[in-house]
């Protein structure tokens, strides 16, 4: 926690690498500890429903949906070279088949394990 804490690890928030890029870059997602309201991957990745996420979006308005797709952008895009997802989800299929579905990856790319 001394290295995180002094901008020394290797590891950092989705927040945190704004700007910055990585020639490798591993993207740990899980909302069990998120604890929060402003972002959930679950919605995103088809896992919980979204239906007041859409509303929201219908009437122009921001929402959770659509601030977890933004950091899924930050983090997803600080890769140069090689980029992976391990995703913690109650559905691990139906993450597998939105990311499919969505045209995020093919389906030689995603790994059930």
């Amino acid at each position: 926690m001394a290295l995180y804490a002094r901008g020394l690890s290797a590891f950092d928030t989705h927040q945190g690498v704004k700007g910055l890029e990585f020639p490798r870059v591993l993207v740990v997602i899980s909302d069990d500890e998120a604890n929060g309201f402003t972002f959930s991957y679950d919605k995103i990745l088809g896992v919980k429903v979204a239906d007041k996420d859409a509303e929201k979006e219908v009437g122009g308005g921001d929402s959770q949906r659509a601030q977890t797709r933004r950091l899924l952008y930050v983090t997803c895009s600080r890769a140069e070279h090689s980029l992976a997802l391990m995703v913690y989800a109650q559905n691990p299929g139906t993450v597998r088949d939105e990311v499919i579905r969505k045209g995020w990856f093919g389906a030689d790319e995603v790994v059930l394990v």
